[in-house]
């Protein structure tokens, strides 16, 4: 789906990290609830609100990124001394990223339709979202086999194919004239599989 649909809005999220658990807090203003759209931090104030020890390295791959706070959330926790902090290995991060963050997606969208709702339209829009969350998550292990066998085609066209079903998501919402739910989630979503295909077309080099 083009991207030409989309209005862009500023969305900060705010990072932290625990020593005691490998885990990341993603916390979308409640400005986001109300659109599906996306913008860039520009300059120095992509990273104003970031630790100060963040891996030099790390910093200038997500920097490059049209979302780097997401990169970086997505990524630092996970990240120890054996993992080397070059393009791929943040690319195998944050495919994990997206499979992670479409599961808990299928989990949110099996819970409001449970619930008794005002609109009789809503389980529909929801059993089309969960269509395409399950299509992402199949698709998985061939992105992981283009990676591995340095697909750089394959690999984008995966991407691409995850980055239309969460635009089919939303848009069911948007044809069905009632308000997403699951917003924010498809929000996030598409950033990281945008970061994703940055960082596959712009800096891998298979």
């Amino acid at each position: 789906m083009d991207m030409k649909h989309l209005i862009p809005i500023f969305v900060i999220f705010f990072f932290f990290m625990s020593t005691t658990s490998a885990s990341v807090a993603l916390a979308p203003s409640s400005s986001d609830t109300q659109s599906f759209s996306f913008s860039k931090l520009e300059g120095d104030q992509t990273f104003s609100i970031l630790p100060t020890d963040v891996d030099p390295k790390l910093q200038k791959i997500c920097g490059e990124t049209d979302y780097p706070i997401e990169c970086l959330t997505t990524t630092v926790p996970f990240l120890d001394e054996n993992v080397a902090i070059i393009p791929v290995s943040i690319l195998k991060v944050e495919i994990d990223a997206i499979h992670n963050k479409t599961k808990e997606a299928i989990d949110k969208a099996y819970e409001f339709s449970m619930n008794p709702s005002t609109s009789r339209l809503l389980p529909l829009c929801l059993k089309t979202c969960i269509n395409n969350y399950n299509a992402i998550v199949e698709s998985k292990q061939r992105i992981v086999d283009a990676i591995s066998i340095g697909d750089a085609n394959e690999l984008s066209m995966e991407l691409s194919h995850n980055m239309e079903h969460v635009f089919a998501c939303e848009d069911e919402f948007k044809e069905a004239k009632i308000k997403s739910p699951i917003a924010e989630l498809n929000s996030l979503l598409v950033k990281i599989i945008t970061n994703s295909l940055t960082i596959c077309v712009d800096m891998i080099k298979f």
